[in-house]
């Protein structure tokens, strides 16, 4: 900020009628009826909307002057809380009833850093937080910082309503002194620490001053459009400027504001089903989730219901914004802690609606600086229009930094270009100042010069001007990136995640086009933006690739487009083989998530035109994961409106058809060879040995009188090095005298074994135990189709080959009847029987493999006479003896260790409070039973299948284990532990901020999006033991988890 000193103070007078309690005190009187906000009546839309009035605004606000004066004590006018809450209707209660009240409320971010916290309340001399329930994380990180400030919990709306409505009209302490500054807001603290911006009457009361800005003839102003009495959907954060602009605006201009729900974070679905359910006129969103929103004609259609969509906050693309405005008419606004809102005009052309054009009253004054730009600077002219001169009453101007570009054709006209200092504005509205990770990479031998780019995109990108005289000749741009990516990660590691640079999104300099430097050496940043424009729209716009790809006509056909598919692919760094079919599975090369998004963008540049837009989504890739499949895919996509790829059948067919697929020529047992009698001492395959589980079940092998020699199947090669580690750190001897490691691929024949060393397994083996299974929620069905359904299949083809026809014991999941209950509602267990109903599967790859897997193998049994056991693993706990940790990065130990940082734990779970758990080592030895106890190879097909669950019969409660829990957290933290619902425990995890150093203590962030589930009505169902106990004595004496193995796994988690 730069301001100067005025001669002759231009400052009016604030209308007292216009203080805020006033003013809702007078419409509550007058129009007591009149819509003030709806809100969700729960996070489940279609339970409805209650809509506030003004009324219960002013009694609540009334009831929050009550509370504050009781709890404490009657204001001076001069003493500062701070609030911070969920994003609901008490923000505006709270900081209008502390008004009446005699205090002046600081509106902190939640998501500062402790250290910005903490300047922020010395800066303001604030010793006392004021906050909802959950969102004790946020204050925990404050007092932790100064344990001289005092907390108080607010009320809920309602209970504030009534109690305003029972003590009637408090009295006014608020607007006698027309100086007083009682509410404070924060920058955003980009470049430093935030700072503290106190406003006064004036500057809160400018937004109905605005209302009445004169136009000129037949033009419109954004406050005459925007301030008016329309219902406006929202969802900036009311501790934001924009939110606070977005609540004065509901305020003064009598309009109702629709929010979103406050328990769920807020994404650009939740939006659209919002508007699909108000009939809203008015919206005003950051631009990144417009830009998400306009992805699909789903959302185009809400967005098309409004009259205005206004963004700010950051730029929105333009490609985006067209396409908006076709569906309605979409206008940028600008605004500041500092200044609230500036006037200015509608455009006249709808086409220019990302440039600014001035209203006569805002005192915007345009001062050239240089190389194009202009910077925007505000004069006095009517003050009361200006906020930022209630604020500063003794400035001349404010500079705002802010840097524009004049329209090339239409005088009066302003493109927003970004800062005058060196902060990057994303689109999402994220700043990144880069001058650390840049110098940090100029001190690399082989780096002049590194620059940071990514003004108004979604994330950064990074250009790299080598040092050419240190290079050798063997450096191509590939060698020099693998030789700088260390420094680059080390940098990435120290950037907040919006600043971390991809490894797509670095480019290199040509040593004919260096940098432009000022004469002592340093980059000329905007200069050289410009200079390489073109550079940086290739590296935004895959036009490299583009170039590379060519274009695909959509009605080639499907030879063409898988040609184009696979050239896709390898652009995008797939490593596809020499021999890889255009049927074999991406996700089988190791392409991961980041790689999706980067298939999506050049497959979707590459395809549209600028009359077709194409978009290929990461959710058509993950539904269409073969080469094959992609190409349809997308060759049947003939605009975005079938993003989300061609499967138009039905989830329970393409699981049947799976089945089909692998089971239509299974052989008949009259064609194959009499298998042998059992031999007396049992050779076991098992498979995954080296996980959580297998490692136990490989332990009771070896350990087991009945087993002569193990057979442990990996994928990795190193399979024995890293299960002796696991022995040795479990303190156990790791006796592998009758075990042998095989390096294996399920997505082959034969396992990928060479003929002697199958030979030898179907000579021995009568045993197979199938564990190895990818755990992946993302993945689609058929994408665990090229390794692991296949594999089953080729775990019956063994069987049906071997000697002894192999007993198979496939090691299935709950998630495979996850949605037992909502096929049989009225069975309150799911029994120890398959259930060839494909709907009873989780809806989601994971649960969807494991049951067709089930029916693999039944199908085996039925047709081809293979034995199998199908064991369905509940919730495995970490072991009952304590030599291993529980895996920490499991949902309930994130949900313990995300607690001792919290300082509070959940007395719930949920839907999940029944624990079945089975610990680990009870798991393998419970495996153990099943797979030595075959059945009978004699058997009737119907009795060569068999269904075991590996739950705990014995069970207890979360609640019961949470004391012990709580106990353990105390001892390890030394500080007091809360007990508070879940659902207010998983607000507060919400509410943090998802940096590296917070997901750390708190890995919960992680797993919200599950944790969000378990709120709901239907968890997992109870899984029946009564079959399962009579072959497993394991089972049949399991005893419920007690506080001794809770305080074991605990004490691991921090040893």
């Amino acid at each position: 900020m730069s301001t100067t000193k005025m001669a002759i103070t231009q400052h009016n007078s604030v209308d007292s009628r216009l203080t805020l309690p006033t003013f809702v005190d007078n419409i509550a009187r007058e129009e007591p009826d009149t819509p003030w906000m709806n809100l969700p009546r729960s996070p489940d839309l279609k339970q409805g909307w209650l809509t506030l009035t003004f009324k219960d605004l002013a009694d609540a606000v009334n009831g929050v002057a009550s509370w504050a004066e009781n709890s404490l004590g009657a204001g001076d006018g001069k003493t500062t809380i701070a609030y911070i809450g969920v994003n609901d209707a008490r923000y505006a209660a709270t900081f209008i009833g502390m008004m009446k009240a005699g205090y002046r409320t600081l509106l902190p971010s939640p998501r500062n850093s402790r250290e910005g916290q903490a300047a922020l309340f010395e800066a303001v001399q604030c010793s006392i937080v004021v906050h909802t329930a959950g969102i004790v994380s946020a204050v925990d990180s404050i007092t932790a910082y100064q344990p001289h400030v005092s907390t108080y919990t607010i009320p809920a709306f309602e209970e504030l309503r009534r109690l305003g409505e029972e003590n009637g009209a408090f009295p006014s302490r608020c607007g006698r002194d027309e100086n007083e500054r009682p509410l404070i807001l924060h920058t955003s603290g980009s470049t430093g620490f935030p700072k503290p911006i106190a406003l006064n009457h004036g500057d809160l009361a400018a937004i109905y001053h605005l209302r009445s800005l004169p136009s000129p003839p037949g033009r419109l102003s954004i406050p005459d459009v925007f301030l008016t009495s329309d219902e406006l959907v929202g969802m900036s954060p009311f501790f934001h400027a924009m939110g606070m602009i977005v609540l004065l605006r509901g305020i003064f201009s009598k309009g109702s504001l629709t929010v979103l729900p406050p328990e769920k974070p807020p994404n650009a679905q939740l939006v659209v089903e919002v508007l699909q359910q108000r009939d809203a006129v008015l919206g005003i969103f950051p631009p990144s989730i417009l830009e998400q929103i306009c992805s699909s004609e789903e959302g185009l259609r809400a967005l098309g219901k409004l009259k205005y969509v206004f963004y700010g906050g950051g730029p929105l693309a333009r490609g985006k914004g067209d396409i908006i405005n076709k569906f309605t008419r979409v206008q940028t606004v600008i605004g500041s802690t500092e200044a609230g809102l500036l006037p200015t005009l509608v455009v006249e052309d709808r086409k220019d609606w990302d440039y600014f054009e001035w209203a006569d009253g805002s005192g915007a004054v345009m001062e050239d600086n240089g190389d194009g730009l202009y910077e925007l600077v505000i004069k006095p002219k009517d003050v009361k229009y200006q906020g930022v001169f209630q604020t500063f009453p003794d400035a001349d101007e404010w500079r705002t930094k802010d840097l524009l570009q004049p329209h090339p054709e239409k005088p009066g006209l302003w493109l927003y270009k970004g800062r005058k200092d060196d902060v990057l504005v994303l689109s999402n509205g994220e700043k990144f100042n880069p001058v650390g990770f840049e110098k940090g990479l100029e001190s690399h031998p082989l780096v002049k010069g590194a620059m940071v780019v990514g003004q108004g995109r979604f994330q950064t990108g990074l250009i790299v001007e080598p040092e050419w005289e240190a290079l050798t000749s063997d450096h191509t741009p590939e060698v020099l990136l693998d030789t700088l990516w260390p420094k680059i990660e080390e940098l990435n590691n120290a950037s907040p995640a919006h600043g971390k640079v991809w490894r797509s999104k670095v480019m290199f300099t040509r040593r004919d086009k260096p940098f432009k430097r000022a004469e002592k050496g340093s980059i000329m940043r905007r200069m050289t933006v410009a200079l390489f424009e073109p550079e940086i729209e290739a590296l935004y716009s895959d036009e490299a690739s583009e170039k590379q790809l060519g274009k695909l006509d959509l009605s080639a056909g499907l030879p063409a487009a898988k040609t184009f598919v696979r050239k896709a692919l390898k652009l995008a760094g797939v490593g596809l083989p020499a021999d890889g079919g255009d049927d074999k599975d991406i996700f089988a090369y190791g392409v991961d998530s980041l790689q999706v998004l980067a298939i999506s963008s050049k497959l979707s540049h590459a395809l549209s035109t600028k009359d077709k837009r194409v978009t290929v989504s990461a959710r058509t890739i993950y539904a269409n994961p073969t080469i094959n499949s992609l190409a349809a895919a997308m060759i049947g996509e003939e605009s975005g409106e079938k993003a989300n790829g061609i499967a138009a059948i039905s989830r329970e067919e393409r699981m049947a058809r799976m089945v089909e697929k692998y089971t239509h020529d299974l052989p008949s047992p009259s064609v194959l060879a009499t298998p042998s009698p059992s031999p007396e001492k049992h050779t076991v395959i098992l498979t995954g040995s080296t996980g959580s589980l297998g490692n136990y079940v490989l332990q009771e092998l070896i350990d087991s009188p009945q087993v002569a020699k193990i057979y442990c199947l990996n994928r990795s090669g190193n399979a024995e090095d890293r299960q002796r580690e696991s022995f040795q750190r479990r303190g156990i001897a790791a006796d592998f005298t009758k075990v042998s490691f095989l390096h294996t691929d399920f997505g082959k024949d034969q396992f990928g074994l060479h003929d002697r060393v199958y030979d030898e397994l179907l000579q021995t083996v009568d045993v197979f135990i199938h564990n190895a299974w990818a755990v992946d929620f993302n993945l689609a069905l058929e994408s665990y189709e090229g390794v692991h359904i296949s594999g089953t299949r080729r775990c019956v083809d063994f069987s049906t080959q071997s000697k002894y026809r192999a007993h198979i014991n496939f090691i299935s999941s709950i998630a495979s009847v996850g949605n037992w209950t909502g096929v049989h509602p009225n069975d309150h267990e799911v029994p120890e029987l398959l259930d060839t109903d494909h709907a009873v599967a989780l809806p989601q790859g994971y649960g969807e493999s494991k049951h067709v897997a089930s029916l693999i193998l039944a199908a085996g049994a039925q047709r081809s006479g293979v034995p199998c056991t199908v064991a369905r693993a509940g919730q495995l706990a970490g072991p009952s003896n304590g030599d291993s940790e529980w895996n920490r990065h499991e949902w309930v130990p994130s949900i313990v260790i995300s607690s001792k940082a919290m300082g509070a734990v959940p007395q719930d779970l949920g839907n999940q409070n029944l624990v079945d758990w089975v610990p680990m080592d009870l798991a393998g030895k419970t495996v153990r039973d099943l797979a030595l106890s075959q059945p009978s190879s004699s058997a009737t097909s119907q009795d060569l299948v068999r269904v075991a669950h590996i739950v705990n019969p014995s069970t207890t409660s979360w609640p019961e284990l949470v004391p012990a829990v709580r106990e353990s957290l105390q001892k390890q933290s030394g500080k007091a532990i809360r007990t508070v619902s879940f659902g207010d425990w998983l607000e507060e995890l919400k509410k943090t901020e998802s940096s590296p150093a917070e997901i750390e203590q708190k890995p919960a962030l992680k797993l919200a999006d599950f944790y969000e589930g378990l709120l709901g009505h239907q968890g997992m169902p109870r899984l029946a033991t009564e079959q399962t106990s009579k072959i497993s004595q394991t089972v049949a004496q399991m005893q419920p988890v007690n506080d001794e193995m809770v305080r074991k796994w605990t004490q691991q988690w921090w040893a």
